[in-house]
């Protein structure tokens, strides 16, 4: 659920980062003041993902500290690159042991975190998981929770979809992830057979490797599926989305919510005309709290545009809002512990009932998301639109759609005063005037795209 094409801010990220060497290289005793571990990519092709979890994070302790910290004292967020898997196990001891952090925010998978030997364990160090979408939490010597849709609950709700609205009969999975890989498939495949749907043919590709290949290997293996899911990172969704296309491969083509993003919309274009995705979100999401909280996001880091659209677009920023929420319900179980101690904030965490930007955590769950708690949207004019739902309000869609694909549109809903300040502010002079609103098009059946 990436939103910025390219890191901008390194800084914060560096001192965290020296902050830790030193703490690794000089040891340290038990802090006196909370501190929150961030394991996150900050190199290499997944640095998006832990720029947007750093600044998520950044966002949500500097809230913490303008109203005076946890217990009496400013907290202090200690981040460490998670871009090498291989070396993460030593990164989450180094933050457990010399960096003694009260949690940790990541990392990406989740199996390291599994089983006795979890680098966590000593210390009962909790973990809440804002971009870990595949692999099993249970089994986790202490509690390790995730605020972002898992893979299964994504493939069940839209396998149901697919069955109840499309009248599909026949899905092909396609999965091009870096990171989860052989988890990924595994839980998509079981999600999507919970949702009616069992897979026909599923094929892994490298997500470096050539995506008209892959399709035409996974057409030929399930020539008759009137469906396909496309699962990986926004880039692979986006040219795997292209290679379907291309081959005139008359599907309805999904993808993981994690392609709502300018990096998906840009690579993919027109192509992603009617492609559908399962989001933990409606159009009443972008109420006044939330659009605050996006505004000032992007006053710090800017805004992006698209290709097609003659204006600055809000990208909505999921998983630095999944990484805010997972500091904000580490703070309300470290207030209601009345304690920094890893095990005693473990053990509040799992009572915390926590509400967040995305919606309202009960982490003792430790599965933030179910398949019930996502809604199935669709690409129209390079914006999501719901009228896959049948009950949405016309006018509610037709804003909604403008929320996203214009920044220029939020004046008029900003109100006078600081926020109307803020939002001119962020669009400057150079903005130009919003896209014309086209109603979409019904969705044709179970094949082809609206």
């Amino acid at each position: 659920m990436r939103a910025s094409r390219t890191p901008r801010r390194l800084r914060p990220q560096a001192t965290a980062l020296l902050a830790l060497l030193l703490l690794v290289a000089c040891g340290t005793g038990t802090p006196q003041h909370v501190r929150v571990g961030v394991v996150a990519p900050l190199s290499g092709p997944r640095a998006v993902i832990g720029q947007e979890i750093v600044r998520g994070a950044e966002l949500a302790v500097d809230r913490l500290n303008d109203r005076g910290g946890l217990l009496g004292e400013d907290v202090e967020l200690v981040v460490t690159d998670g871009a090498d898997l291989v070396d993460v196990p030593r990164r989450l001891a180094d933050l457990a042991e010399h960096a003694r952090v009260s949690a940790v925010i990541g990392p990406e998978a989740p199996g390291v975190l599994v089983g006795p030997r979890s680098p966590l364990t000593r210390r009962d160090v909790p973990a809440v998981l804002p971009s870990a979408f595949a692999g099993e939490l249970d089994g986790a010597s202490t509690l390790v929770a995730r605020t972002v849709p898992s893979a299964r609950a994504q493939a069940e709700r839209l396998a149901r979809w697919l069955v109840e609205d499309r009248a599909a009969q026949s899905l092909a999975v396609l999965v091009a992830d870096p990171v989860e890989g052989a988890a990924a498939r595994a839980a998509i495949e079981d999600g999507a057979a919970r949702g009616g749907l069992a897979p026909e043919a599923i094929v892994e590709v490298d997500a470096t490797g050539q995506m008209t290949t892959a399709v035409q290997a996974l057409r030929r293996q399930a020539p008759d599926a009137d469906a396909v899911l496309l699962w990986g990172w926004p880039d692979t969704a986006a040219r795997a989305t292209l290679a379907v296309r291309d081959l005139g491969w008359d599907v309805q083509v999904a993808v993981g919510s994690s392609a709502f993003v300018g990096e998906y919309r840009a690579l993919a274009g027109e192509a992603s005309e009617g492609v559908v995705l399962p989001f933990p979100f409606r159009q009443e999401w972008f109420g006044p709290e939330l659009t605050t909280w996006m505004l000032r996001y992007h006053a710090r880091h800017g805004l992006g545009a698209l290709p097609e659209l003659d204006t600055l677009v809000i990208d909505v920023p999921v998983v630095a809002m999944a990484a805010y929420d997972a500091v904000g319900a580490v703070a309300d179980a470290v207030e209601d512990a009345d304690s920094r101690v890893p095990g005693e904030v473990a053990a509040a965490l799992a009572d915390v009932r926590h509400d967040g930007l995305l919606r309202t955590y009960d982490l003792g769950e430790r599965e933030a998301w179910g398949p019930d708690d996502l809604h199935v949207a669709r690409f129209h004019r390079l914006g999501v639109v719901y009228d896959v739902d049948p009950d949405l309000d016309p006018d509610a869609q037709r804003t909604f759609w403008e929320l996203q694909v214009s920044a220029e549109f939020l004046r008029d809903l900003a109100p006078e005063g600081p926020l109307r300040g803020l939002v001119e502010g962020v669009l400057g002079e150079h903005d130009g005037p919003p896209p014309e609103y086209e109603e979409p098009a019904p969705a044709p059946g179970p094949v082809g795209r609206p």
